[in-house]
């Protein structure tokens, strides 16, 4: 037999195997046998951690989805229970449920503070090293409460609590720039990478947590408990130190580059408020060597709308919309300097990555900055701040008709 013949009779034999290998899925699950936990929650115990499991009811899901309407039940069971390691989820709520526990679906993780504060990489290691979840969902802090507290509330608007963390966050940070969104491989990230210390978003329970629980909660138009998006958890390595502030926050996500809208109130000349929404930004960062030392140099781009006018300055006037932008520069760079002084005060951590930059562009800087000032180089790093704002909108009337208002 020919060399090509007998290829060609192996890879027929191949192909006529690879059915025979390929005919079953030893870790196959059917649906009916599965409980989908769409959030997880962490919280420290006396000996180990309380898990929280939000699962959702597809029965409660399916009744109020077809035809628009449906019989109200709670949307989602909510089982908590101790265990010595995280691993040991999985068994425990085995035992309290018909299906098993199926990850693959999580939309947020809510670590509780007090947890947060012990430390948490031991804690994440189980759940990166995880096949079922993917590692891209919203991780957060129960600020002072409990990662069970915040997955018990029910919200009315989104029927699964879940969603709503998820959903909540994801356009949150686009809004506004008082917070924080990072999926847990950007939290792993920058964990371990050099020269920057992570954060992560607050959430707190508003209202009475208890009733919160209750389906009475989704049946009315003002719920007893609520959850929302509040304070920003800075962390030096896997533990948590503290919390920054709105307009911290705000400082942070402008040097940072995560603003994506942002607002805020500008005084007229009059001492009125005019409300100025930053449209589009940018921020471009640079590390310069001077004198064989870093420096850091933050430039702010931003195309900018006139959103409110109480003031009574004359829009139409080229001299009234270049102070107005000068002022809002001038907003922008303050709270970059006021965010990274007070941060640098208070907990000397690198949350903006400063080092991180060093470290790219500068090896050799960095590696001396190090060894001269260990971890105090934010203290005596100089950092130069820009802002350039453009404002290109004023909405679609000029001046306020307030000032024509007959006295």
């Amino acid at each position: 037999m020919s060399s090509k013949k007998s290829r060609t009779l192996s890879i027929l034999l191949l192909a006529l195997l690879a059915p025979l290998l390929l005919s079953g899925c030893w870790e196959r699950r059917e649906l009916n046998e599965m409980a989908f936990v769409l959030a997880l929650g962490l919280d420290k115990a006396e000996s180990g951690y309380r898990v929280t499991m939000q699962v959702v009811i597809p029965s409660a899901i399916s009744s109020q989805t077809v035809g628009g309407s449906g019989g109200g039940g709670v949307p989602v069971v909510v089982s908590s229970f101790n265990v010595p390691t995280i691993y040991e989820a999985d068994r425990k709520y085995s035992l309290l449920s018909s299906r098993s526990g199926y990850k693959g679906h999580i939309r947020a993780l809510v670590i509780g503070e007090e947890l947060a504060r012990a430390g948490i990489a031991e804690t994440l290691d189980v759940l990166n090293r995880s096949r079922e979840p993917r590692n891209d969902y919203y991780v957060m802090v129960a600020k002072d409460t409990t990662a069970e507290e915040v997955l018990k509330v029910l919200t009315p608007l989104d029927k699964l609590p879940a969603n709503k963390l998820f959903s909540a966050m994801d356009k949150a940070y686009k809004e506004s720039a008082r917070i924080v969104a990072v999926p847990l491989n950007a939290f792993i990230e920058n964990l371990i990478s050099e020269g920057i210390n992570p954060v992560l978003a607050g959430v707190e329970v508003t209202g009475d947590a208890k009733e919160g629980g209750k389906k009475s909660n989704l049946d009315e138009s003002t719920p007893k408990a609520t959850l929302r998006y509040h304070s920003v958890a800075l962390f030096k390595k896997d533990k948590m130190i503290g919390w920054l502030n709105d307009n911290e926050t705000i400082g942070y996500n402008f040097i940072t580059d995560k603003v994506v809208k942002a607002s805020g109130p500008i005084p007229g000349d009059d001492g009125r408020p005019i409300v100025i929404e930053a449209l589009h930004t940018s921020t471009k960062r640079k590390v310069k060597i001077i004198g064989g030392e870093p420096h850091i140099y933050i430039h702010v781009q931003a195309e900018c709308n006139i959103e409110e006018v109480q003031s009574r300055d004359n829009l139409e006037s080229e001299k009234v919309i270049t102070e107005l932008e000068k002022k809002t520069e001038e907003r922008i760079i303050s709270r970059m300097e006021s965010a990274v002084k007070q941060v640098n005060k208070d907990y000397n951590v690198d949350i903006m990555g400063f080092g991180q930059m060093i470290y790219r562009a500068e090896p050799q800087a960095w590696a001396r900055l190090q060894q001269r000032k260990g971890e105090d180089y934010l203290k005596s790093l100089p950092i130069h701040y820009a802002a350039s704002v453009s404002i290109t909108r004023i909405g679609v009337t000029d001046n306020s008709f307030i000032k024509d208002i007959k006295e």
